[in-house]
């Protein structure tokens, strides 16, 4: 996966709630919020719902749209304008609702639900939370819309709670701490005529975006549907469980200040969900370049060989490591080569024998040493030796491999330490 970047949360993952409404606003919320669930409060019995209004947008505008409504009594439809706004009418209808609009750039539907009659915008944003106020995909409870399910899961308590936690699942990726209400803060996004246009909100949209491929923003709409609540810890029920990690890609080689996005391949225990892919990222080397929360990588503009690390947050001992081969940028063209004379040998048990490979080099490159080593696979398989002394007239560079006593076929192989991804199998068979 760039598995990766949001994946399954383990449910003690702590929770930093940020409530940006204002104590002014607030007093005035609470109680609309209150009412149209289904409280005790006077409102409850509030028939007419006369328009609900917002703005539809992923960092464009959706324009020209339908957008349509259902409610526990009474449904309306309306169209966006080219500002992505909408108003749509409900005759005696009443709450809750829920919307639906289908962005005609990917087919992908987005909702929102409407507890005041008042104000509910449609992003992706609010399709998260909904998803995670209602533990279900969204399309589905608009298909089948159930007005009791939907007062007894969305009030003024639980938007809150829930917004936290998509705060929370997107945490490294965009920060909508400021943002005071997914559902009701005013938006102006950008429009074809006026691409730089959007607001503070409309950028957030932009962001989330261009950093969250459709994807994995699939991935955490079903993540947030089934992860448990926040800040309740939950054992790991099969204690036979055996966790891996694999870093993707192993070898990569980059030219000098350019970037690399790597993912991290988990396995997870049996029911457990996490709200992000428990992994950390780090470069080992402290000139190596930088890595983000995210496995995006920026390679340094010094050349060398450097290393970026991968570690289970949820399996600390659990780490792997990329190798990250950076050149100079006039020298990235160069493909290099990494050559044997035979890929095949018969040897007798114990012989010696003498293994060298040819390679060629960037331009205005040198090594002290080649950028080579040697390796027999198999644990019995034999063993390598620096040359003897009196080696050194033979004018090669290579190893000097020594066979087993037990016959059998074995492999060495060969690998280029400036670029780890190029090496060669050599089969042995010892007679």
């Amino acid at each position: 996966m760039k598995s990766s970047y949001l994946s399954r949360r383990h449910s003690d993952y702590s929770v930093v709630r940020r409530i940006g409404v204002s104590g002014v606003l607030s007093a005035i919320m609470v109680p609309l919020l209150l009412s149209a669930c289904g409280g005790n409060s006077a409102g409850d019995n509030k028939t007419t719902l006369p328009t609900i209004s917002g703005t539809a947008a992923t960092g464009m505008a959706i324009a020209s749209t339908d957008v349509s409504v259902k409610c526990r009594t009474g449904t309306g439809t309306g169209k966006t304008g080219s500002d992505g706004s909408f108003k749509v009418t409900v005759p005696n209808g009443t709450l809750p609702c829920v919307l639906e609009i289908t962005n005609p750039a990917d087919n992908r539907k987005l909702h929102a639900i409407s507890i005041t009659g008042d104000t509910a915008n449609l992003t992706p944003l609010t399709e998260l939370l909904s998803t995670r106020l209602m533990r279900a995909d969204m399309s589905t409870i608009f298909t089948s819309f159930d007005a009791n399910s939907v007062a007894k899961n969305v009030t003024s308590t639980s938007i809150k709670t829930a917004q936290n936690d998509v705060t929370t699942a997107l945490k490294g990726i965009v920060d909508t701490s400021t943002l005071a209400d997914f559902y009701s803060t005013p938006l102006k996004p950008a429009t074809s005529a006026s691409p730089n246009g959007g607001d503070a909100q409309d950028k957030l949209l932009d962001g989330l975006k261009a950093r969250l491929t459709s994807a994995q923003f699939t991935q955490t709409l079903n993540l947030l549907s089934k992860a448990e609540a926040t800040g309740q810890p939950l054992a790991n029920p099969d204690t036979s469980f055996i966790p891996t990690l694999e870093i993707q890609p192993a070898n990569v080689r980059l030219a000098a200040g350019t970037a690399q996005s790597f993912s991290a391949a988990i396995n997870y225990p049996k029911n457990v969900y996490y709200l992000r892919q428990p992994v950390s990222w780090k470069v080992i080397e402290t000139d190596g370049g930088s890595i983000d929360i995210n496995g995006l990588y920026t390679a340094p503009v010094k050349p060398g060989v450097y290393h970026v690390k991968v570690q289970r947050d949820d399996f600390p001992s659990l780490s792997v490591q990329a190798t990250v081969t950076v050149e100079a940028s006039s020298n990235f063209n160069f493909i290099p080569e990494l050559k044997v004379p035979l890929k095949t040998l018969t040897l007798s048990a114990g012989a010696r024998y003498h293994f060298s490979a040819s390679i060629n080099y960037a331009p205005n490159v040198f090594y002290l040493v080649e950028p080579i080593t040697w390796s027999v696979v198999e644990a019995d398989g034999g063993s390598f030796n620096l040359p003897l002394p009196a080696d050194f007239g033979l004018g090669e560079i290579g190893m000097y491999y020594t066979a087993p006593q037990k016959p059998g076929v074995y492999h060495v192989k060969v690998q280029r330490t400036d670029y780890p991804d190029l090496n060669a199998l050599i089969e042995v068979t010892v007679q």
